[in-house]
């Protein structure tokens, strides 16, 4: 049985909310496309064919390289999510756009959204789901600045204050020390244009078994229960921007915390929704419910949903939100 379509496509959520690519990243020093959703030629002119082995430097502005850099290693180091940039990028034709990109380190890639800023630094404030928020500059001696917004909270009703900082030359032919090792995290791309959630792309399998969940169900991976919770933030996130795109619209990034199966529960032959219960699924064998926050935005393309496992023990005043 195929998955039920919406009646909504890519054109009609660009009229609604703007057009927002989704790009997949390699975790290293070049960061070369590994996957790129075709809206990326509605904004910025680029076939997903010709950016795909190339790194991601070949579409920001040369005099933000040494920045973007910087903030491509700390996004690294620190395992950064839900962040956002704002900076030029290179269209086809030549010229430089203002473009808001949101990004998140995920293990051992880095998984964003690129969106036209058409308010450019205005919107900066109005991002504030973001859990960091960058705006890049840079100078004429060839230094580079970036100010930062830090993440502020849903019963903060102020902007937070940005910091600025000045980073030093940087020499980019410098290899980058070694990375940390990543933490466990995995990314799905989810069709936006299916009620079932059908799952369209996967990062890894770090966390649960996901060898067979291409073109199933999203509430495949989720724990019976926890799927009325999810669906909502599949919605919201359906109708919101990966940031605001201008004064008229809303976007922003959504965070619950939930459990996933260690074994998905595939729907039968003939089926395309789940069909096992909390009861159901803890008799299964090797079956477990592994309780993570996920991050939910979207592209015009689809949603992104990124999972993280929670340790009850180290938490850090994240809680189930939607801002």
């Amino acid at each position: 049985m195929p998955h039920s379509r919406l009646n909504s496509s890519r054109a009609e959520v660009g009229d609604s909310i703007g057009m927002s690519a989704i790009f997949i990243l390699r975790g290293d020093q070049e960061g070369h496309y590994l996957y790129v959703s075709d809206s990326m030629a509605d904004i910025l002119g680029w076939n997903p064919a010709e950016l795909l082995g190339t790194t991601c430097y070949k579409v920001f502005h040369p005099e933000e390289i040494p920045v973007l850099l910087e903030v491509h290693r700390r996004a690294l180091t620190f395992e950064e999510t839900a962040c956002v940039a704002y900076m030029r990028v290179l269209h086809k034709n030549g010229n430089y756009i203002n473009c808001a990109v949101s990004y998140s380190t995920v293990y051992d890639k880095t998984v964003g959204t690129i969106t036209r800023a058409e308010n450019g630094p205005l919107t900066i404030k109005q991002a504030l789901t973001a859990r960091e928020v960058f705006e890049i500059h840079p100078t004429e001696d060839g230094k580079g600045t970036f100010r930062t917004w830090p993440r502020s909270r849903p019963s903060s009703s102020r902007s937070p204050s940005p910091s600025s900082y000045q980073l030093p030359p940087i020499d980019l032919s410098q290899p980058w020390q070694k990375l940390p090792d990543p933490q466990p995290r995995t990314a799905f791309l989810i069709d936006r244009f299916t009620d079932t959630s059908r799952v369209m792309f996967v990062t890894n399998d770090i966390i649960l078994h996901t060898n067979r969940l291409k073109d199933q169900s999203f509430y495949s991976i989720v724990k019976p229960s926890d799927r009325p919770l999810v669906r909502e933030y599949i919605d919201k996130a359906k109708s919101w921007s990966p940031v605001v795109h201008d004064a008229r619209r809303s976007g922003g990034h959504g965070y619950a915390e939930f459990h996933v199966l260690r074994i998905p529960d595939l729907p039968p032959q003939g089926e395309v929704y789940p069909q096992g219960t909390d009861e159901s699924e803890r008799h299964m064998p090797g079956q477990g419910f592994i309780l993570v926050e996920g991050i939910f935005w979207a592209g015009s393309d689809g949603v992104i949903c990124i999972i993280e496992r929670i340790d009850k023990t180290k938490q850090d005043n994240r809680g189930d939100y939607w801002k």
